[in-house]
């Protein structure tokens, strides 16, 4: 595989073909199988994906063109991407804003993402419109995450609440202690994307301890709600690809890459064992729709 993909590399600089889009990844061999397999469908015949492990991507990085397009998979590889290259344009996708702003500065090409989870103002809004007990939200995050605390904090006040924020190592005893801590003041837990964070069965291990306390989580992604948090605003796989494909349309047509983004299109899920429990009244489908612009499970 790593001859194959430096011959590849190799072939493509020699030859007067188009720019090249690599999707550098650290994922099962099937998830960047199927991601490809999507990704392709919304590219020209001509200049489709190839799909590269991270480890290969690094030892073959050299051989980069001006006008090639790095798909960078997930922030490990936004941060390793950006370390070595020094040719073509990178585009994150599977990564939070906080960690896209954290690793950006280490980037000396043009490079933009498309974020996961769903922006700050929305999921206040719909918080907002099912909780009504005002104690404040507990936001713990790690060094990985660059937060204006200032900036969500006056944010979190015109939907009527108050950030408590606590930064921790990421090893699960400094986690679950510093969530025990801030459990003490608040109810609910805020959760931003954090990988580094959440990584290695952690958070299971602080959904459980909610559970027990019975204290709620809002999630940043659909998995969360399956495992255990109340809610959480995403997008799918195709909403993030079709951002991704159009911002590769102009990058090569017009030399101008995009600004990082949330996707437009974005779903809401609930824990209706929660809902139930915590005596949540759920907004109909319509009125997510035509209130927060949000698709529901039952109507999208």
């Amino acid at each position: 595989m790593k001859k194959i993909f430096a011959i590849i590399l190799l072939l493509l600089a020699s030859v007067n073909v188009s720019a090249a889009i690599y999707i550098v990844h650290d994922i099962e061999e099937s998830s960047v199988r199927s991601l490809s397999f999507q990704f392709s469908a919304l590219l020209p015949e001509n200049n489709q994906p190839i799909p590269v492990r991270r480890s290969l991507f690094l030892q073959n990085f050299s051989s980069l063109k001006g006008d090639d397009v790095i798909l960078a998979v997930g922030v490990e590889s936004f941060k390793q991407v950006c370390s070595v290259a020094s040719e073509g344009a990178v585009l994150a996708v599977f990564i939070g804003q906080e960690e896209y702003l954290k690793t950006r500065p280490q980037c000396s090409v043009p490079n933009s993402a498309v974020f996961s989870g769903a922006p700050l103002d929305k999921r206040l809004a719909l918080l907002k419109a099912v909780w009504f007990d005002r104690k404040p939200l507990a936001v713990l995050y790690s060094d990985n995450l660059l937060v204006d605390e200032r900036k969500m904090i006056k944010q979190a006040a015109q939907y009527g609440f108050e950030f408590q924020f606590m930064k921790t190592e990421v090893d699960r005893l400094s986690v679950l202690k510093a969530i025990n801590f801030v459990l003490e003041d608040s109810i609910v837990v805020f959760s931003l994307v954090d990988t580094e964070l959440y990584k290695d069965g952690i958070a299971q291990d602080i959904l459980k301890l909610l559970f027990h306390k019975q204290r709620l989580m809002v999630g940043p992604s659909f998995a969360f709600v399956r495992a255990g948090s109340l809610f959480a605003i995403y997008s799918d796989t195709e909403a993030k690809l079709n951002i991704l494909a159009d911002y590769i349309r102009v990058w090569q047509t017009k030399g101008v890459l995009q600004g990082a983004v949330y996707p437009d299109k974005l779903r809401v899920s609930f824990n209706p064992y929660l809902i139930k429990s915590h005596g949540v009244v759920l907004p109909s489908p319509s009125y997510l729709k035509d209130k927060f612009d949000l698709c529901s499970e039952t109507a999208c």
